[in-house]
Parts: C-alpha cells; structure tokens; sequence
C-alpha cells in the first residue's frame, strides 16, 4: 500500500489559501492513503477550534478526516519511536553545554510515521525538521547565525539520528501545488489575466510561502521558469 505522511504546516498551508480540496484530487491520482499521526491532528483541529482566529480552518480539516481524504495513523510502536526520535532529535546540537530544542513531539511524530509505514514521502515544511533530516551541517551554521552563539554537535546524537531517517524523502506544499498545476488541477483557477497560466502559478507558490512553506523567491522563479515553458 502506498502512503504519504503530512506534518501540521503543509496542510495549514493548503487551508488558508483555500486549497485544501486539492487533496482528494491528489490522492485520487495518487491511489494511495494520505496519513497524519493523533498529534498532527490535534494541532490540526482540537487547538484550533478552541480560537476564533482558526475554527473555521480546523472545520475543513475535520471535514477532510470524516470524508477519509486524510487518514489517522496509530500504534502502540509509533509513540515509542517518536519519543526515541525526539530524544535524539533535541540532543544534536549545544549552546555553553545545554541541548537546543529544535523539533517538537507531533513533527516527530509524521516522521515516525514515516519509517513505521515505509512512506514514500513526509509532507513537511518547517525548515529546521527537513535541515535536520537533509543538511544537519547548514542547520547547525543557521543556528549559530539565530542565536549569536558558537554551536555544539553531539557528533553520537546527530549519526544515530541521521542513520534512523536515512531514505526519507521529504516534500514541501510548494511541491504539491506545483504537482496540482502540472495535472490542470487549478485549470478552474485560470482567468483573462496578462500571463494567466504564469499568474496562476505564481499565486499559488507565493500563496504557501507566505503561509510558512520555506521556499526561497530564486526558487520561485526557477519553478515557474519551468513550468510556464512546458
């Protein structure tokens, strides 16, 4: 069975740009199961409602879950991993010998996710979660940059955490809106405007970034170079 694992950000994302419907297509496409852990979810939905601000998001969200277009995913072994992993995760790198916190237990938790069902993706935008995965290196000289302070590796932590979530590959909400326009999935979105296709898209991509996605403006540019040309 195939399985796609999403953290809070990329669906917060999708939410508040009105374009958490592109999730049922996707997944028609994709014909597999899209999951997110009772942690994600409760970030999702239970904080939320509880504000004025985000009730009516957390509302579309739960719609989702009931229509089975997102999945909740549970076991006894999952919580366990993710404690595992948040433990590792939180003790990689030092400030004058104290451990920084980085990650937070639901994230940990899509990723433990992730290994325990072979995913063959974690939907995840936060920057430090995918540095921590992807380029531990850069994450440790952001840090520094972030804190004004020399930054420590605990050299045992980061390997044993680095060999855990080798192979997992990683997908940002800019990557699947940019899936959704390849496959015409935002056609209905496309109006007598100058460079209608070339706006749409880069509504879209500024839409999620400025909604938390880290995506960089060059890489903007570069995917809408891209696309438009196709």
């Amino acid at each position: 069975m195939k399985v796609i694992v999403f953290d809070t950000g990329p669906i917060i994302s999708l939410t508040t740009n009105n374009l958490l419907g592109l999730l049922k297509n996707l997944k028609e496409k994709y014909r597999g199961s899209f999951y997110i852990t009772n942690s994600i979810r409760k970030e999702l939905i239970e904080r939320p409602l509880k504000t004025k601000k985000f009730k009516f998001e957390a509302l579309q969200v739960l719609r989702g879950i009931r229509t089975g277009v997102l999945e909740i995913y549970s076991s006894d072994e999952l919580r366990k991993k993710t404690f595992h992993l948040l433990d590792l995760a939180n003790r990689c790198f030092m400030v004058k010998g104290e451990y920084v916190r980085i990650v937070h237990f639901a994230e940990i938790s899509g990723i433990a996710a992730t290994l325990l069902n072979d995913a063959e993706a974690f939907v995840v935008d936060e920057r430090n979660t995918r540095l921590l995965i992807e380029d531990p290196k850069k994450l440790q000289e952001i840090l520094g940059r972030r804190l004004h302070t020399k930054v420590d590796v605990d050299k045992g932590s980061l390997n044993e955490f680095s060999k855990l979530v080798k192979g997992v590959k990683l997908i940002r909400s800019v990557e699947l809106v940019t899936i959704a326009y390849e496959k015409g999935l935002l056609d209905k979105y496309i109006v007598d405007v100058p460079s209608p296709r070339k706006t749409l898209l880069e509504a879209v991509l500024w839409g999620v970034k400025l909604n938390g996605c880290s995506v960089s403006e060059r890489e903007i540019r570069d995917i809408v170079g891209i696309e438009v040309k196709r």
